[in-house]
């Protein structure tokens, strides 16, 4: 818990160092049983992961709610040729002129996708379990761990989730384009429902239709070749619905097409419902979104798979605020651990923030004269109240003491020195 407090708490590089420098734990004990504590401790992160997501359901879903789980994966930048799992590999976030890629350390994350009322308007992801990936050519690999692709551990995740789910829980996954694939769709629970997008040269086949009459031979696994989505787009004939839906902070307009078809190549014999959305607007690209829940509508489908985009800022916001990628750490275990105290601290932060809101929502600064506009709290705004909490009765208690101490007066010297009465002479 020190841990967890120290990293909320630490202002500039958050190296286990400096926490330990911030919460004076050096003065109790020896630091060196904090590093060994992350290095060689026994102590399981799935178990502090299992009752972070509890406290999360118990706190924002309600009962019969269904549980909006997102996946995706970050680059750790590091420096280092003896970092555990460190390696050259693609950076997402890095600026789409340049090669986007990265030296460092990537972790596949899975948070609770939540909305907030009366505090923030947009989708808060709130990360609760990560796992390292490594990649082949990494120089230090982990030992005893098989290699394992990001959609395998994506895998693990998920089906982790769904094992701490009570029976009358419901578990979604909103993913990326990279995770929708055969070994997500194919592998996941069946009680697991995913939302996603498909490439707009997919393969898809209509459903299989029973034959009237019962020929031999193996019956069909799948129906007549559809057009990709991509000729869908172009064809003329094609007949579409406007719809309104409730994306990045505002209502829009969008034309869309729903339709039943088999992405046989990676979802199988499961039919999923397939949306072409088109902006007549043009400020949107035309882009195919699937669910594999058929009884799904357009608009839940689109308005689902934009809280995938919270993760992105919770990426963000970890590694800028609380310094998920600056720990300087080198063994197996504490370059697996140290990043989960930045992204278990993001969800304490938002946790403790809505719990005593009625007291925490006067310890955020009011806003710039040019922003007198701003409506919703953010991050930023939790965490300056998080770290305002703790300094400022300490700050106040100091002054105190001081107006306390009896003032200090000083002899003042005579007009009259020495050298004066000398250069008079």
């Amino acid at each position: 818990m020190a841990l967890l407090v120290g990293w909320v708490l630490t202002v500039g590089k958050h190296t286990v160092s400096k926490v330990i420098l911030t919460m004076g734990l050096h003065e109790s004990r020896h630091f060196a049983t904090i590093y060994r504590f992350l290095g060689k401790g026994r102590w399981s992160s799935e178990s502090v992961s299992y009752w972070l997501f509890r406290i999360l359901l118990e706190t924002f879903i309600a009962e019969g709610v269904e549980i909006l789980a997102v996946v995706d994966d970050t680059l750790n930048k590091h420096c280092g040729k003896k970092i555990c799992g460190a390696g050259w590999q693609h950076d997402g976030s890095a600026p789409k002129l340049t090669k986007r890629k990265g030296y460092g350390v990537c972790f596949v994350i899975i948070g609770l996708g939540i909305r907030i009322p009366q505090i923030s308007d947009r989708v808060f992801c709130l990360p609760y379990a990560a796992h390292l990936w490594w990649p082949p050519k990494a120089k230090v690999k982990p030992q005893g761990l098989p290699y394992k692709k990001k959609s395998e551990i994506g895998l693990e995740l998920i089906n982790m989730t769904h094992s701490w789910l009570r029976h009358d829980e419901h578990l979604r996954v909103v993913a990326d384009l990279g995770y929708c694939c055969e070994t997500i769709l194919k592998g996941r629970p069946k009680e697991v429902y995913v939302t996603g997008r498909i490439r707009m040269n997919a393969a898809l086949f209509g459903p299989v239709q029973t034959p009237a009459i019962r020929r031999r031979g193996r019956p069909r696994k799948r129906g007549c070749r559809l057009p990709t989505p991509a000729a869908m787009f172009q064809d003329p004939n094609l007949k579409w619905s406007e719809i309104r839906a409730f994306c990045y902070g505002k209502e829009i307009r969008l034309m869309v097409h729903q339709f039943t078809a088999l992405w046989y190549h990676s979802a199988g014999h499961e039919a999923v419902s397939i949306v072409l959305c088109h902006d007549s607007s043009g400020h949107h690209a035309d882009t195919v979104f699937f669910d594999t829940d058929i009884q799904a509508k357009p608009q839940q489908i689109i308005e689902r798979y934009r809280a995938r985009w919270s993760i992105e800022v919770t990426n963000r916001e970890t590694k800028q605020l609380l310094g998920a990628a600056e720990p300087q750490c080198r063994r197996e275990q504490s370059v697996m651990r140290a990043p989960l105290f930045a992204y278990w601290s993001y969800s304490f932060v938002v946790l403790w923030f809505v719990r005593q809101f009625s007291t925490t929502k006067n310890l955020v600064a009011d806003p710039a004269p040019w922003y007198r506009q701003k409506r919703n709290y953010t991050f930023s705004d939790m965490l300056a109240a998080a770290r305002r909490s703790h300094f400022a009765p300490t700050i106040s208690a100091e002054t105190r003491q001081i107006n306390q101490l009896t003032k200090i007066n000083t002899p003042r010297y005579t007009r009259d020195f020495k050298h004066m009465k000398i250069a008079k002479l």
